[in-house]
This record gives C-alpha cells, sequence and structure tokens, in this order.
C-alpha cells in the first residue's frame, strides 16, 4: 500500500540547462585558439542540455590532445596537459557566472558583501549608509 496516495512522479527532475564556454586563460596560439572557438561553437549549437556532462565527449573530441578534459556535476573543465589551472570551463548560465580571460572583472560596487559599502537599510536614505 503506497502511504503516500496523493504524490504523483516528476516527470523531468532535472530542468535545462543553458551551456556556455568560459575560456579563463589567453590562448597560446592560432592553433589552440580555433580549437576552443570550435568548442565554443559546439557548445553554443547544443545550449540545452539536462545534463552538461554529455557535452564532454565532443568537447575532448574537438580539443585533440594535449588536454585534460573532466566533469562535476554540472559543469566540463579544461586543462592543458601538465598544468594545474583550468583554460576553460562549460557551465549553466543559470546558476554560474564564469568570465572569459579578456573580460574585466565586475565593479564590486555597493553590495550587502562588502561591510565598507553597504547596501541602504530599509528606512534609510542611500547616502546615510551604515551607522
Amino acid at each position: 500500500m503506497n502511504p503516500y496516495p496523493k504524490t504523483t512522479a516528476v516527470a523531468d527532475p532535472f530542468p535545462a540547462q543553458q551551456a556556455y564556454v568560459a575560456i579563463e586563460q589567453k590562448p597560446r596560439d592560432a592553433a589552440e585558439k580555433r580549437h576552443l572557438q570550435a568548442v565554443r561553437q559546439h557548445v553554443q549549437a547544443h545550449t540545452h542540455t539536462t545534463d552538461l556532462r554529455g557535452l564532454a565527449g565532443a568537447v575532448k573530441k574537438l580539443l585533440g590532445p594535449g588536454y585534460e578534459v573532466g566533469c562535476g556535476s554540472a559543469h566540463i573543465w579544461v586543462r592543458r596537459d601538465g598544468e594545474q589551472q583550468r583554460l576553460a570551463i562549460v557551465a549553466d548560465r543559470l546558476t554560474s557566472a564564469y568570465r572569459d580571460w579578456f573580460e574585466p572583472l565586475p565593479d564590486a560596487g555597493a553590495t550587502s558583501r562588502t561591510p565598507r559599502k553597504q547596501l541602504p537599510r530599509l528606512g534609510e536614505s542611500p547616502a546615510a549608509g551604515p551607522s
């Protein structure tokens, strides 16, 4: 006997992810740049997928030898053989915000995490800041 008679099974428990590639290091040469562009084009053609790890095989094939490709639960990382720093990452745009190597860092501005630049509290004017 089912103790939860009013429950129904979820058809698709994993929503589609919006895949994108962030290239975190400057390409070494024109050939590496072409390989990374091929990866980016492939991922852009397959942006909506329920499991990003399914793209790992294609990423490995497009890069060719000389790269290590691995994946976590919702991302794919790429490193050059013998290096520890990540070269690129394929991630979900809805849950992450990686940047390409040439993009500027976002302006920290006023955030609630920066004690010197807190957002105004309810009832305070923006110029007043924290007490």
